[in-house]
């Protein structure tokens, strides 16, 4: 059977020319998207050498217009402009564009019948995909393909014998993008070597300037001075949090805020943004103010821009001297010594050689603030006594408590998990008293709690299978659209490495929840003998994970050590 488009069209055979009275017979009608596009953000400043003289944004859809109003006036068919789609700053190597999205939307929704750009190169530099649009997916969804500067229209008769020019452009386009990428790499590599800057925004305590065609760092009047109390403060304080404290005592803007603002200090009646321990940390760890320059630390690959990958030491680029420093060596070097001080005794509270590994944190899944709803932070250290015994202790508190910022509370909100255990057993003896009359009553109910979680396991499985069994009539279906042409090898490909990859991730789940159900199939026995000894509350190490996560739904921790807990067969109790 034939298929039919649901799309409704206007009528082909008559045409009203909007404002003119005129009626043109025998015409079709098309509702046109103008699709522009301009690769980079510095390229209103730098037109003439990225993308050519005639190539921004308002141009490209100037032309467009004006080729629209032209066809109007001399042919049957009527274009009318519904919508104007700009991508600026995006590479035309790929496809991945918001107002290209947009476009294609809309075009899905049968809005758009017709896509207009200034050429094929402002449509994409890729000639793999560039040529999947125009030959294969427009023609499916029934959209004409314009590029005025080219002459190439779809929606022409005998314009498909252009097809190999259009070709041949697509392919120039797609070589132009990688050598341009070549190029543009050796001349950033260039750069580098002869010391030029070329990252972001210049670091705190310096700002950019120009030195012929090299981008040079020179001290910033108004923050090398308070980079240099950075370093002399931590060398005295030997805390990276002491040290933004006492920033945050004389309301120094962080780095972020001075950049966008160019106040050093925060003026008053303005709300105050705090200096964080990591930012100190990072412009301590910095040989940028020491006058080295390390870059080409990380490359971007050409089809994700957005994707950055960690290079090689051996491959960053390193110029000493390259730029007035602001720490001489030998505080930097007392800086580092330091930082590595504190980095080696920080491993030593964790080495599990030390007698005191980390246990296990049993309440990871339910402990959480009663203030804000955060999950509550574990903090774990080795108390040494004086006959030489070391224990390991717990503390847990909220990351946003104790602090100035705007929406947080000043109040701290920290219990350890002495007094926490102690409140919960307290709390369980009550509640078995209360609800549970009889020990043979709560282990029944115990057991039945565990009967759920396997059910619940069972069901997620049979949600796993039903997933791998439409994945796999999906697959059927899409080999069979590829092999009637239907859809371009290229898309069918792409969609088999997702669902290869989607199949793989369900597996991996199927495999996670089936050893879970055998873990509680085999465990219920102890389980049952944990509650056991919990209802006679021989002792409180018989808590665990498990056990903690069968019992209770939520823990509320308050300040003042106030505990709420919500247990899994009843409300919940202060």
């Amino acid at each position: 059977m034939a298929r039919t488009s649901k799309r409704t069209h206007v009528s082909e055979n008559t045409i009203a020319i909007q404002g003119t009275g005129q009626v043109k017979q025998g015409g079709k009608s098309y509702k046109a998207g103008i699709y522009a596009r301009l690769s980079s953000d510095q390229a209103l400043k730098k037109r003439e050498s990225l993308d050519g003289p005639n190539n921004s944004l308002e141009t490209q859809i100037e032309i467009a217009e004006k080729y629209v109003e032209d066809w109007n006036q001399q042919h049957k068919d009527r274009i009318e402009v519904v919508d104007r789609y700009t991508d600026l700053g995006k590479t035309g190597t790929n496809f991945e564009r918001d107002a290209f999205q947009r476009l294609m939307q809309d075009i899905r929704l049968g809005n758009i019948n017709c896509v207009i750009v200034k050429d094929l190169s402002r449509f994409g530099r890729n000639y793999l995909e560039a040529g999947n649009y125009i030959e294969k997916i427009f023609p499916f969804l029934g959209v004409r393909f314009i590029a005025v500067a080219d002459g190439f229209d779809t929606g022409v008769e005998g314009s498909h014998t252009g097809q190999i020019a259009s070709e041949i452009k697509n392919l120039v386009n797609d070589m132009y993008a990688k050598d341009f990428s070549t190029k543009a790499k050796l001349s950033l590599k260039q750069r580098r070597e002869e010391g030029s800057y070329v990252g972001g925004p210049p670091p705190y305590g310096y700002e950019a300037y120009m030195e012929g065609r090299l981008r040079k760092l020179r001290p910033d009047r108004n923050t090398a001075e308070i980079v240099r109390m950075i370093y002399q403060k931590f060398v005295e304080t030997e805390n990276c949090k002491a040290v933004a404290d006492y920033l945050n005592t004389r309301r120094i803007q962080p780095p972020a805020i001075y950049k966008k603002s160019g106040e050093v200090y925060c003026p008053p009646g303005v709300a105050y943004h705090r200096w964080e321990r990591s930012a100190v940390e990072r412009i301590l760890k910095s040989s940028i103010y020491v006058g080295t320059l390390v870059q080409g630390k990380t490359s971007m690959t050409a089809r994700k821009e957005q994707n950055r990958v960690k290079k090689s030491e051996e491959d960053w680029v390193k110029r000493e001297n390259s730029h007035m420093a602001l720490i001489d060596e030998a505080l930097y070097e007392q800086t580092a010594k330091i930082l590595r001080k504190i980095q080696e005794r920080t491993q030593s509270y964790h080495h599990p050689t030390a007698g005191c590994p980390i246990g296990e944190n049993i309440f990871d899944e339910v402990l959480y603030c009663g203030m804000c709803g955060r999950k509550m932070t574990r903090q774990s250290y080795v108390k040494r006594f004086t006959d030489g015994i070391q224990e390991r202790r717990e503390n847990y508190f909220c990351m946003d408590s104790g602090n100035q910022k705007e929406g947080c509370y000043p109040e701290t909100n920290r219990i350890s998990k002495i007094d926490l255990v102690d409140i919960l057993m307290t709390l369980f003896e009550t509640e078995f008293s209360t609800h549970l009359k009889k020990q043979k009553d709560y282990v029944e109910l115990g057991h039945a709690i565990i009967q759920q979680k396997i059910q619940e396991l069972h069901l997620k499985l049979r949600q796993i299978e039903k997933q791998n069994q439409a994945l796999s009539e999906e697959e059927g279906q899409k080999y069979m659209e590829y092999r009637s042409e239907k859809i371009a090898q290229e898309e069918y490909v792409k969609y088999r490495l997702w669902k290869d990859e989607h199949m793989e991730e369900l597996a991996k789940q199927k495999a996670q929840y089936e050893e879970m159900t055998k873990n509680l199939e085999r465990q219920v026995e102890t389980y049952l003998k944990a509650i056991r000894s919990l209802v006679k509350l021989k002792k409180r190490e018989i808590l665990t994970k498990d056990l903690v996560e069968t019992l209770i739904e939520k823990i509320y921790v308050y300040p003042g050590k106030r505990v709420e807990v919500i247990f899994t067969y009843g409300e919940g109790v202060d």
